[in-house]
């Protein structure tokens, strides 16, 4: 069984990677956010910077995500991450963002499985890197996914990763485990199940429901329980030893971007990111929380947040 995590926009970057590899691991491979594709003359290492070898941990597997429906703009973006040293490259369409379906990227494709052939044809022509796709049961409905999951099987793909909600369901609402269970059936691929495990309990009854399925693909719950991947993998960390952890996995990440960023305000606002998730198995003062959120000062945020850490324990 292989666990993976999920690319979140915005968080799960080359430092957060790292830093998660270092103090948590137990993720097999780690899919970088997206890179969205993009006409442009020369593929530059500022567009790039997040998969340049020098950023990443070498011990660790990513795999580039990118984003667009244009097949040679793909394979020229995937041949130049080839060259990086990358093997696999996925390709996202389930992203569910109005901003990004209404052009149809992302899960906005899935309606219209002969512009997904049309990609295909082009992006899986070279032999120098191996497709994986990321997708949604659907746009609008999980009848979509089947249509598409017709010309995804005729493509040497090496997985494909299915979310088991439609894209108009974004993050609300609960996962169609009867849909995902059929779409994963009518798959001749290697499938991934992505979607609400967030919990040991929920790995579970979800692998319980889909004997056939090795791989999982964590996200939100990742970010809210980094320990989750341990637990799920049979490598539970006692309870007194989880806050000094994620102390110093914060310092790692709190440390890089004050080496990057300028500015107080733009510092700690960044770090605020980083609790939308983890305050979720912290129990602390409430108010310390409701503070770092309202705070604009590095100086003071990290007052705050060491008061957080010296008075917190960890929720199961």
């Amino acid at each position: 069984m292989k666990l993976f995590l999920a690319p979140i926009q915005g968080m799960t970057i080359a430092c957060y990677r790292n830093a998660f590899a270092r103090h948590f691991g137990n993720i097999d491979a780690y899919y970088a956010p997206f890179i969205g594709l993009s006409d442009t003359k020369n593929i530059s290492n500022l567009l790039l910077k997040d998969l340049l070898p020098e950023h990443s941990d070498s011990s660790i597997n990513v795999v580039p995500q990118l984003l667009g429906n244009d097949g040679a703009l793909f394979k020229k973006f995937a041949l130049v991450i080839s060259d990086l040293g990358y093997r696999e490259i996925n390709w996202n369409i389930g992203c569910p963002f109005p901003m990004v379906t209404g052009r149809k990227r992302g899960s906005g494709i899935l309606p219209y499985p002969d512009m997904i052939k049309k990609f295909l044809d082009t992006a899986c022509s070279d032999s120098s890197y191996t497709v994986s796709v990321k997708m949604r049961l659907g746009l609008k409905d999980p009848e979509e996914g089947f249509r598409v999951m017709e010309v995804l099987n005729e493509y040497p793909l090496c997985k494909v990763i299915i979310h088991a909600r439609t894209g108009n369901q974004m993050y609300t609402g609960q996962v169609d485990l009867e849909a995902f269970k059929a779409l994963a059936g009518s798959c001749k691929h290697e499938v991934t199940y992505n979607g609400d495990i967030f919990t040991y309990a929920d790995y579970l009854r979800i692998n319980s429901c889909f004997p056939a399925v090795n791989n999982y693909m964590l996200g939100r719950g990742a970010l809210t329980d980094p320990f989750l991947p341990s637990v799920i993998k049979g490598h539970d960390i006692p309870s007194a030893n989880k806050i000094s952890i994620v102390r110093n996995f914060h310092d790692n990440i709190f440390n890089f971007y004050q080496s990057r960023l300028s500015g107080s305000k733009h510092l700690s606002d960044k770090m605020k990111e980083f609790w939308d998730y983890l305050h979720v198995h912290i129990c602390t003062d409430k108010k310390l929380l409701k503070k770092i959120k309202k705070c604009h000062d590095s100086s003071q945020y990290i007052e705050l947040v060491n008061q957080l850490f010296d008075s917190a324990e960890w929720i199961e």
